[in-house]
């Protein structure tokens, strides 16, 4: 089958991806030329022959017994390897509330009552939590085979599935790891694997009230377990919402009484508990103050006023010596009363971040992709897994009488160089990444604006963008979701590949109309004008820092040839895509509206590039021009074209 230009576009973007990724550390140009070209092909040659076939057989006895084994195993090796428990300070702060029963809500309260107080109540020993928290997982993992099963794979490829999931160095450790997130991502799989449910029944899996009760338990489940969990939970809800008429009662009910009781809960509730508030303010800027300790050592000027600012926060001193290009936390943790100096200098914090990041793009741009490099970056191990861990001499924390068994299934993977490949594949949260974003390109390959398609990947995507927008320093805790999700999603992916080979539904007919059959309605051309625009504007924008910033031409000049190069690809795709309507004008007329055009928007967008420019950054003063010139390009040719058309 001849493949679209959207396919082309979407490998494009997938191999870019992979490409600096894989390269950003060490950059190089010929090495990102060469993984990038390999990636298409490899990409062009995957997106041809991508097959599932559905099995839809109910699980037998037997298989549950094999699968639970293949579980277990990876369980016993950890925790053999971690007895009691791994323990960090976050750990034993919550397990001191709960010996204490002095609560606050720096780790959220009921995440601490579920997964350490119904524990103690039953063993008041650290190991009961570890257990709770593998119970939670193992039923959790048993679900995925279970659906894996029933809606996608086999006996022999489920098992497969599994044995990729546990048999990952990651998932050993982390299964035992006492943290908040562990749960929390094995949640979001949860709730990933229902809306998967929800999609494919297209909502019908709600008509079973036992369907309804796991539903909103797991949903509690991303809201109560982490702070910045409300912010998956509310797009989840809001996207059901709109796509499933026939279930918005139960689901408007359900985010308002979730909602007003968590009000209610962290409210009036705590209060009366006296139960103290989450931390601050600190959590907020952390990628702020990453990204200003970037300037700060990085030759930007900074005044006194500012400078007595950073000292309140950490000694000037450490903003060099602990400085980390990924890691704010080095600094952070050298000042006890930061959170206090934070909350105090909030708004000059943000004010100078602002400032600076404006007047300094490409430095802002570098150091938040170093801060969140820990995301996305494939070419990465997992932290703190290549050497011995040093925590267990707390009180409730030791060494079990095992050799850490979890340990060494990492050296064997990478004790020589030919394991390298393989150490990326199993090691990496960014890999993690990469293969959802893969699967969500191919589905979106297919399903073009069906929007439905695409609720499952909301949780883990979502999830990950606050991260990234919150994220401290190399906290790769944060995104385990990313992990455990890719695989799940991957096969929904491919699964929606093949089945909207022969779909025909409604959103393909909207998608036809807005984007295919010839139009002169207006409003249509400009939702086809801001695809071509934005696509011109990528171009303009880029190949102006290329000219400037690789080339080292005068900014001015760089503009006028990187804006002729943008319109060139603007004629051509509007061309095919947008003013498609049948026309009196003759080709000359009509070369000589874009040649009018052109030469005015070559003005205005010079002229706007030369003025703002002198007031801030150039890139920023090329974005808000593009916008102005955008507009004027589609005005213009619309009145133009009516204009000689009377003539």
């Amino acid at each position: 089958m001849k493949k679209k230009v959207l396919d082309y576009i979407l490998i494009i973007l997938l191999s870019f991806y992979l490409s600096i990724s894989l390269t950003w550390h060490n950059f190089n140009i010929i090495k990102f030329i060469i993984i990038f070209s390999i990636s298409f092909i490899l990409f062009y040659l995957v997106w041809l022959k991508l097959i599932i076939k559905p099995s839809n057989k109910k699980l037998k006895k037997w298989e549950y017994i094999i699968y639970s084994l293949i579980i277990i195993i990876p369980f016993l090796i950890a925790f053999l390897s971690y007895y009691p428990g791994y323990a960090s300070k976050d750990t034993l702060d919550i397990w001191n509330e709960v010996q204490s029963n002095v609560y606050s809500n720096w780790h959220p309260l009921i995440y601490t009552l579920l997964f350490y107080k119904l524990p103690s109540l039953i063993y008041n020993n650290i190991v009961s939590s570890t257990i709770m928290q593998l119970i939670v997982i193992y039923i959790i993992l048993l679900y995925l085979c279970y659906f894996l099963r029933k809606y996608f794979l086999d006996f022999k490829w489920t098992t497969i599935v599994l044995l990729l999931t546990v048999l990952n160095p990651i998932f050993i450790r982390y299964s035992v790891v006492l943290w908040k997130d562990i749960p929390y991502s094995y949640f979001i799989l949860l709730l990933t694997l229902l809306v998967i449910e929800i999609t494919i029944t297209k909502g019908s899996w709600l008509d079973n009230i036992g369907h309804k009760i796991i539903f909103i338990i797991s949903s509690l489940a991303i809201l109560l377990f982490r702070h910045n969990g409300i912010i998956p939970f509310i797009l989840i809800f809001i996207f059901l919402i709109i796509y499933y008429s026939k279930y918005r009662k139960f689901l408007g009910i359900t985010l308002i009484v979730i909602l007003l009781s968590n009000y209610l809960l962290t409210g009036p509730v705590y209060n009366y508990f006296n139960i103290g508030k989450n931390g601050g303010k600190s959590e907020m800027v952390g990628l702020i103050l990453g990204q200003i300790s970037y300037y700060y050592n990085n030759d930007i000027e900074f005044s006194e006023k500012e400078k007595v600012i950073l000292n309140d926060l950490a000694p000037l001193e450490y903003w060099n010596k602990y400085y980390n290009p990924k890691n704010f936390n080095k600094i952070k943790w050298q000042n006890s009363n930061i959170n206090q100096e934070i909350d105090k200098h909030f708004t000059e914090i943000i004010l100078m971040w602002k400032y600076k990041s404006i007047h300094n793009f490409d430095s802002f741009v570098i150091s938040y992709l170093n801060m969140t490099s820990p995301i996305w970056e494939i070419n990465k191990d997992l932290e703190g897994i290549n050497h011995k861990v040093t925590v267990h001499e707390t009180s409730i924390t030791k060494k079990g009488n095992m050799e850490d068994l979890s340990l060494n299934t990492y050296k064997l993977l990478v004790k020589y160089n030919n394991f390298k490949v393989l150490r990326v594949f199993f090691i990496s949260f960014g890999e993690g990444l990469f293969i959802i974003i893969f699967s969500l390109f191919i589905s979106f390959s297919r399903t073009k604006l069906n929007v439905r398609k695409w609720l499952p990947y909301i949780l883990v995507l979502s999830n990950t963008l606050v991260i990234m927008l919150l994220i401290t320093g190399e906290e790769y805790r944060f995104v385990y979701s990313q992990i455990i999700c890719a695989i799940p999603l991957l096969i929904y992916g491919i699964s929606s590949y093949v089945k909207e080979e022969n779909e025909d539904n409604e959103t393909l007919k909207i998608y036809n109309k807005i984007f295919k059959e010839k139009t002169n309605n207006t409003v249509i051309q400009f939702i086809r004008y801001l695809f071509v625009g934005g696509i011109a504007a990528v171009v303009n924008i880029g190949m102006l820092y290329v000219f400037t910033e690789l080339f080292k031409i005068y900014y001015i000049i760089s503009n006028i040839m990187s804006f002729i190069l943008g319109l060139i690809v603007n004629y051509v795709l509007s061309k095919k895509l947008v003013f498609q309507e049948e026309t009196s004008i003759s080709k000359k007329k009509e070369f000589m509206i874009y040649g009018i055009i052109g030469v005015i928007g070559l003005g205005i967008d010079t002229l706007m590039v030369w003025l703002i420019s002198k007031k801030m950054y150039y890139m920023i003063s090329k974005i808000i021009s593009t916008i102005i010139v955008f507009v004027w390009n589609f005005g213009a040719r619309k009145v133009l074209y009516k204009v000689l058309e009377k003539c």
